[in-house]
């Protein structure tokens, strides 16, 4: 079990640090660094209903740690799958079904959960941050587990 939790803080900090990465060029693209994490930080985890135009430092670091925890996890969740799906074909399929979990809850999460943030991110940046981030993660499992590369040639999605 201790390598299942090694692999999935691995696994998350790669994922945390893609999503992070993608936003942080978005936002210096629009002249705004750092917006994405205070806006979430203010509305997620500070109970502000209107978040202010200005970089809140606070926000971003409490987000920041929000945001790790909870790749972290779903880090820890993937590497026990990859642990199974190189035994049982069925995990192979449930691998799938968490990337499509992961594509659209954070997606949900802040355009139905969150009033205040409706509207601040375009689909398509949370598509590309969730798709970039399970790459980067799958990548990191599929280099690190020749026996899994072996059952998804085999038998892509279980038998």
């Amino acid at each position: 079990m201790a390598r299942i939790g090694r692999e999935g803080a691995i696994a998350g900090l790669l994922g945390a640090g893609s999503v992070a990465l993608w936003y942080l060029l978005i936002d210096l693209m629009n002249g705004r660094p750092l917006i994405t994490p205070s806006l979430l930080g203010e509305v997620i985890l500070l109970g502000r209903g209107t978040p202010g135009p200005a970089v809140d430092m606070t926000a971003v670091a409490a987000y920041t740690f929000l945001h790790l925890a909870v790749f972290i996890l779903i880090g820890t969740v993937a590497a026990r799958l990859v642990d199974l799906a190189e035994r049982q074909g069925v995990f192979r399929f449930a691998l799938l079904m968490l990337f499509v979990v992961f594509e659209v809850l954070f997606y949900g999460l802040v355009q139905i959960g969150f009033a205040a943030t409706r509207g601040l991110f375009p689909l398509w940046t949370v598509l590309g941050a969730n798709t970039l981030a399970a790459v980067v993660m799958g990548g990191w499992f599929y280099r690190q587990h020749p026996k899994l590369k072996a059952a998804f040639r085999s038998s892509p999605l279980g038998t």
